[in-house]
């Protein structure tokens, strides 16, 4: 990354959580289209189910944001609402859920809206796509998300270096077990989007982050 990058480089770096991937659309302050990320680039619509969870904003606070943008973010079961929804299942003679991350995919795909709200899901937005985003830095994009109502990870640092990426990692090797949603890894980008463009992607995944 530094020899393509030509000089420094500053990393964004996140706990990796395990969920669901959603990719949201919205126009006009509004949200517009909800599509499971089933390849990277298309999936299941499930626009309606994800309107039904209280962290993701029908609409959106201010007036500074694109006309047209994508968020990418995870959906997530709590580990204690995901004990609380297996003992409902046990109690009711049905099998129970493998894991919160399972747990919380095929709860997007339900066909009863009701039934979804029922479930409590919840979401961290980690990511902004567009044409006219407000900064060219991820970090400082991630904040402004923040600002529009978006639910960001309380726990997502600006590195300057290398170094700082490795303590990150360390640090959350443990630290991760005392959040209220499962992890599996630390997520690290790069934090300039000019320099993000310049990485370009492999067939399969961005050079400018890695999990």
């Amino acid at each position: 990354v530094t020899e393509l990058a030509g000089g420094h480089v500053q990393y964004v770096c996140e706990p990796k959580f395990d969920g669901a991937s959603i990719s949201i659309t919205y126009r006009n302050g509004r949200l517009f289209r909800a599509l499971t990320r089933g390849d990277g680039t298309s999936g299941d619509d499930v626009t309606r189910n994800i309107l039904t969870i209280k962290s993701i904003p029908p609409e959106i606070k201010g007036d500074d944001y694109p006309q047209e943008f994508i968020i990418r973010g995870e959906i997530l079961l709590s580990r204690n609402v995901f004990n609380e929804l297996n003992r409902e299942r046990a109690s009711a003679g049905m099998q129970l859920f493998a894991n919160p991350r399972n747990a919380a995919a095929g709860t997007l795909k339900l066909l009863d809206s009701k039934e979804v709200a029922s479930r409590k899901l919840d979401c961290f937005l980690y990511y902004l796509l567009g044409e006219h985003l407000p900064f060219r830095t991820h970090y400082e994009n991630i904040l402004k998300a923040k600002e529009w109502g978006f639910q960001v990870s309380g726990q997502i640092v600006l590195c300057n270096d290398i170094g700082e990426v490795v303590s990150f990692i360390s640090y959350w090797e443990n630290e991760r077990k005392k959040l209220e949603f499962d992890t599996d890894g630390v997520v690290v980008k790069v934090n300039s989007l000019e320099i993000q463009d310049k990485l370009g992607n492999t067939a399969k995944s961005p050079r400018w982050a890695i999990a």
